[in-house]
């Protein structure tokens, strides 16, 4: 029974694996997919999170990481997957924990914010974009103000939109799929 259980536990990561890379690969070519494609690839996480425990989300996560990250044409998404999309499903169940719902908003926002302040410097300092350069030599202030208040709103929405296909999951389709249970 073990051997079955571990041969379904990779079969199933695989399969996920294989659908997370498709996604990285192929929807950045279209050019609003940039954050779609890598936060579309999260979401695939919260089953295995679910059935295996972090420790294997995690595993999968560093994996398709991997390949995004040598893969994928568009390192902005990939980067995004990286250091934001991929990680996240698999601790968002760990920082639902804490109690005090304000103390849980300012912690995720605080890792959303690091995050996302890694992946500009990377893509502007080290993975040296000339198009991307160029366009953060007009942001002004106020731009940039506005980019983060409307990138923590996309992300608390993103949260939100987890916690439901989380539940979606658990409730409908964890009993299609699983039926004798694992």
């Amino acid at each position: 029974m073990l051997k079955n259980r571990m041969s379904f536990r990779v079969a199933f990561c695989g399969i996920l694996a294989a659908l997370m890379t498709v996604i990285m690969l192929v929807g950045p070519l279209i050019p609003t997919m940039t954050y779609v494609a890598p936060a579309a690839a999260g979401v695939f996480l919260i089953p295995v999170v679910w059935e295996f425990g972090g420790k294997t989300g995690g595993l999968l996560y560093a994996a398709v990481a991997l390949l995004a990250f040598f893969l994928a044409p568009d390192k902005e998404a990939a980067l995004c997957f990286v250091l934001l999309f991929g990680w996240y499903p698999v601790a968002r169940p760990k920082l639902q924990h804490i109690r005090q719902k304000p103390v849980r908003l300012v912690v995720k926002l605080a890792l959303f914010n690091a995050a996302l302040l890694a992946i500009y410097a990377l893509l502007l300092f080290v993975f040296v974009m000339p198009d991307l350069q160029q366009e953060a030599q007009s942001w002004t202030a106020l731009l940039l103000v506005a980019f983060f208040v409307l990138g923590n709103i996309s992300f608390l929405l993103y949260d939100v939109v987890l916690g439901r296909i989380a539940d979606l999951y658990v409730r409908r389709l964890r009993p299609k799929l699983f039926r004798r249970g694992l």
